[in-house]
């Protein structure tokens, strides 16, 4: 334990941190973005396959040092303009990463400030200037493709992988869970880069790290806007970091195996979560009533992501009609994006009815 005097150092630098963090944000943002709120399209593909793997929509809240990621499926099917419908991981290889963020924009509504395509090497390399990565592996996985050169033998179990392994780790697809688990695992590992980044010993290698991660990178960031973004997500807390995957299905088109999203809440997600302003602050109350269990649990994500604020959220019995109560800005607002009836109350309450559940067919 610590002496009381050491602890008393330790509470006050705690307690210097956090404003002096805000204020190198908001100078940073500022000088490079002119703009305290980004919404970033992050890619990862291979140069010689004209596609996409990995499809995140990003929105930074640099106030509060927030990142939100919702990861678009691969396989997701969409109209890419000129080409017809295609799986948007197509769009790459067709317009390049402005491409795929035209296609993306298609589909959300979203505003994208800047793009990042990376490269497989890429991840690879950050992974091993850090010392390797912790992974808790959910079960055996091996695989082979000598024609993609891609080999995945990893064993289950908490361990800790080199860059290499971590590659296979995120591209590993072959089991029941298909792309959804892919999708899964690139949102895990980027999650813990973010997260090792912010480490301390790891601060020092953060201008080998942005040096690196340039030479398998295409991106319309500048370096001084990378090198801003590093500052300002240095030791960003791990809850600071959300992650959620765009509602969807599996489906097939002819005998192509496709992903199709439910639209109405691509556009619904892209005005609670990619807004360019602060939404209203009053307090909200989210009750689930769709009769899908946890699905408030994206909705939520998605709110507290654009900055909402959501106090908690509940179950309710099922109901047909979503609901908006309250006569606060934030009631009036949510009426508006999900086109909902209101009625005036001393609290603010949105809840999720049968009408607004994902579509399944």
């Amino acid at each position: 334990m610590l002496a009381g005097g050491a602890l008393a150092a330790t509470i006050a630098v705690a307690t210097l941190r956090a404003p002096v963090q805000h204020a190198i944000a908001v100078n940073s943002a500022e000088s490079a973005f002119h703009s305290h709120r980004l919404n970033l399209l992050l890619l990862g593909y291979q140069g010689d396959e004209g596609n996409s793997d990995t499809v995140i929509l990003v929105h930074l809240d640099i106030d509060r040092r927030t990142a939100t990621l919702v990861s678009i499926p691969r396989d997701t099917w969409v109209p890419i303009p000129g080409h017809g419908y295609q799986k948007i991981n197509a769009a790459i290889g067709f317009g390049g990463p402005a491409g795929s963020a035209k296609a993306v924009t298609a589909l959300t509504g979203v505003p994208i400030d800047a793009t990042i395509a990376v490269q497989p090497e890429g991840a690879k390399q950050l992974v091993d200037a850090m010392g390797g990565m912790n992974v808790d592996v959910e079960h055996d996985m091996d695989y082979d493709d000598n024609y993609g050169n891609l080999h995945i033998h990893l064993k289950r179990g908490e361990q800790y992988l080199t860059g290499g392994q971590v590659l296979g780790y995120m591209r590993f697809r072959h089991d029941a869970e298909s792309d959804w688990g892919r999708v899964r695992r690139q949102q895990i590992v980027l999650k813990s880069l973010i997260d090792q980044m912010g480490l301390p010993q790891n601060w020092a290698k953060l201008p080998r790290l942005l040096a690196l991660a340039r030479t398998d990178m295409q991106t319309t960031l500048t370096d001084p806007q990378l090198a801003a973004l590093l500052e300002i997500y240095r030791g960003v807390p791990a809850d600071n970091i959300r992650t959620f995957t765009m509602p969807g299905r599996a489906a097939f088109v002819g005998d192509a195996s496709v992903v199709l999203v439910d639209q109405r809440w691509a556009r619904i997600i892209g005005r609670l979560l990619f807004t360019k302003s602060v939404p209203p602050q009053d307090e909200v109350l989210v009750a689930n009533a769709t009769g899908i269990p946890n699905w408030n649990a994206t909705v939520v994500g998605a709110l507290r992501g654009g900055g909402w604020n959501v106090a908690t959220f509940v179950d309710q019995p099922v109901r047909a009609v979503t609901t908006v109560s309250g006569s606060t800005p934030a009631a009036a607002a949510l009426a508006k994006v999900f086109g909902a009836t209101r009625k005036p109350t001393k609290t603010t309450t949105l809840v999720l009815g049968m009408d607004v559940a994902p579509q399944e067919d």
